[in-house]
């Protein structure tokens, strides 16, 4: 087994350096990727979005739509078309559901031109592609017109309720967001927005998502309650029930995309050797410096050198190969950090 893994990486590497040579090839695979990247995020949402988020239902040969709010420009999206209802401007179901899929590619616009100026072309080119996408998609998996959406919905809300529907809603947005910035790109509106922040702040982006959809929460609470009517105390009460379960939701969304985006994540890696020289290995196959300390063992009383050094999660698995294979006898602490202030190397996005 270990043979073959052995043989499966070299082959990895032979390939890797290949492509080095063949850079255009190499390129136009690299963005091939990111549009399947693109293209799964963008199914992801619209699924979860019309099976838990808006669930339509057949009611007596009517389709009526039981939806509690999402994040981002669905929730802007939502908010929109119930301040219109407010204002007096009605839809039926099927003219309500491409309306979203308007709103959400229109909304979306202001946004791409921050993504282009403030992060990168390429991830502003690969975000408006996963936009467009998900606005088609969405509108394409209609459970008026797609029988299995319909009926996944269905059998969630019957057997789990309303809980179940905002769990499924936030862990299938969260992996939208999630596969998307995996692949460099995002899923558009405040996840734009929150990335940018992530990226001034040096730290995780979960939490400014939830800031912000708090305020669309918010809005879209305070719009319903006032479309049926203040003085109706149960209806009133159901609204502010399904904000807590939105919150829920939105809970859900911000934990699956920090369990899974780890770029603006750090590690502190603390490692203790016998080779002064490995500080100058660390360096030259890392992107970052390192500091290094002189000690004793207290046991041994023979000199020892303390390597510290932060980096990305996502590099922490490599950093440790890398070491391992330098030093089989060095002893490697990993401690997670909240925020790190100062001059930090991120693989910059194009």
């Amino acid at each position: 087994m270990k043979k073959m893994h052995n043989k499966f990486t070299a082959l990895k590497e032979r390939l890797k350096n290949w492509l080095y040579d063949h850079l255009r090839l190499k390129h136009t695979l690299d963005f091939t990727w990111a549009l399947l990247i693109s293209t799964l995020s963008a199914f992801t949402f619209a699924f979860g979005f019309n099976c838990f988020v808006s669930l339509q239902t057949l009611s007596e040969g009517v389709w009526v739509i039981d939806k509690y709010v999402a994040g981002g420009v669905s929730g802007i999206s939502q908010t929109l078309i119930i301040f219109l209802n407010l204002c007096g401007v009605h839809f039926n179901v099927s003219v309500e559901h491409l309306m979203f899929s308007v709103l959400y590619f229109v909304i979306n616009i202001p946004v791409i031109v921050l993504s282009f100026f403030g992060i990168g072309k390429r991830y502003t080119l690969l975000t408006l592609i996963n936009v467009l996408e998900t606005s088609i998609f969405t509108e394409l998996l209609n459970p008026e017109k797609v029988e299995v959406i319909y009926q996944i919905g269905q059998y969630v809300s019957a057997h789990g309720g309303l809980l179940a529907r905002v769990i499924f809603g936030g862990a299938t947005t969260g992996l939208s967001t999630a596969i998307a910035f995996k692949g460099d790109l995002s899923t558009g509106g405040i996840d734009v927005i929150a990335y940018w922040i992530a990226l001034k702040k040096r730290t995780a982006v979960g939490k400014y998502s939830v800031i912000m959809n708090g305020i669309t929460l918010t809005l879209f609470t305070i719009f319903s309650c006032a479309l049926d009517g203040w003085g109706h105390t149960e209806i009133v009460g159901e609204h502010l029930a399904r904000a807590v379960f939105s919150v829920v939701y939105l809970f859900v969304t911000a934990l699956v995309v920090d369990r899974i985006h780890t770029r603006n994540k750090k590690v502190k890696v603390q490692i203790v050797t016998n080779e002064e020289d490995l500080g100058q290995f660390i360096i030259s196959h890392l992107p970052h410096a390192a500091t290094m300390i002189k000690g004793k063992g207290v046991y041994s009383n023979a000199d020892r050198y303390i390597f510290d050094i932060v980096i990305s999660s996502y590099e922490l698995n490599s950093a440790v190969k890398l070491i391992k294979q330098e030093d089989p006898n060095a002893f490697i602490e990993v401690l997670p950090l909240e925020q790190v202030v100062g001059r930090f190397y991120m693989r910059p996005i194009k």
